[in-house]
Order: structure tokens, then sequence, then C-alpha cells
């Protein structure tokens, strides 16, 4: 990677901030490690425009079309951008594709399509170098929480294509429903008879 500028570092650290917003984070975070859809007419379907996973996919789109634009014009180098950020051009063409489609707008997205290819001929060579680490046994794992929201730099680097993300502990485990508690039922109380005057 290039010894940065001083505008180089301004750049990014203004990229940085708007990346680690916590909705943008938030967004990032679903599109790396939840979303998998492959088929425009089901992501609507399942994700209609409004709903948070929509909007999720919106902000990652936009943010990372943005840093295409400020590569392409030079803003900032591309090597920099790809050693922070995970482009997930691949996992989001089918849907872009299909909202081009639909809304007849041939260009929407295209620095992030442009950014994306980019991104993936700049990781292939590099991922052949890496080796991977193995994944600890099962009894040795411990389930932490992390005590803090982690950022996106460090969300989107285990993240890269081709690395395996753990699922979580717990995940895709159905708790079953508390039983309800059984009700008691109420004694009736019996009707008192009218005692009978007793005739003198």
């Amino acid at each position: 990677m290039k010894k940065l500028k001083p505008q180089d570092i301004d750049v990014l650290l203004r990229v940085m901030q708007i990346a680690d917003a916590p909705q943008n984070l938030d967004a990032m975070q679903y599109v790396i490690f939840q979303f998998d859809f492959k088929d425009y007419e089901q992501f609507i379907l399942e994700c209609p425009p409004g709903s948070i996973r929509f909007n999720n996919f919106l902000r990652v789109a936009v943010f990372c079309d943005n840093l295409g634009v400020l590569v392409d014009g030079g803003a900032v180098e591309p090597d920099t951008v790809f050693e922070l950020y995970s482009i997930p051009w691949a996992k989001m063409e089918p849907i872009v594709f299909g909202m081009r489609r639909e809304l007849a707008w041939p260009d929407l997205f295209d620095y992030f399509e442009r950014l994306g290819k980019q991104y993936q001929k700049w990781w292939e060579p590099k991922a052949k170098k890496i080796k991977l680490p193995e994944l600890p046994k099962a009894e040795a794992r411990q389930a932490l929480r992390p005590s803090a929201r982690p950022t996106l730099v460090q969300a989107t680097r285990l993240a890269r294509p081709g690395v395996l993300v753990p699922a979580r502990p717990g995940a895709g485990v159905v708790k079953p429903a508390a039983k309800p508690a059984p009700k008691v039922a109420a004694k009736k109380a019996k009707p008192k008879r009218a005692e009978k005057k007793k005739s003198h």
C-alpha cells in the first residue's frame, strides 16, 4: 500500500466516520452476514421498499457507490479502500440488476459495480497468499458477547470473499414456547336453600 498523503488521510477519516454511523454499520453487517438473496423478485417480495432490510440494502449500495466515485475521481487510492472495506458487489449484483430493469435506470449504482470488479481483481491474488487459521475445536470455543459494537472495518475483515464466518452460538435454534400455566377451575358456590320456617 502506498504511503498516505495528508489529504488522503482526511478523506479516509471522513469516510470512516460515515461508515461507522450506527445505521450504516448495521446495514453493512446485515449485507455481509445475513443477506443471501440471489433473485430480485424474491428480494422485493420478502424485503419490500420501506422495510428495514430494503433500507439496509440501499444504504450499503449508496455507500459503496459513493466510495466508487471517490476512487474513480482520484480522491483516495483503491488499495487503501480495499484494505479497509469489503466491497460486496458479487452478493448484491443480482438485486441491483433487477432494480435497473424495473426502474429503467441502466447506470444505477454503476460506480459501485466498477469498484466491486476492481475489488475482486485486487482480492483474488491476495487471497491465495493468505492462509486461513483453522477453526478451534467445538469444546474449546467460548461464546463471548462483544463488549462494544465492532467498527465496520473490524466487521468487514471477517467477510472477505471465500472466508467462512462461523455461525453465532445458538443461531438457528428455536426455543420451545413456554407452556401456559394451567387454569384453576373456580368452584361454583352452591345456592343456599331457603330454610323452611318451623310452624309453631
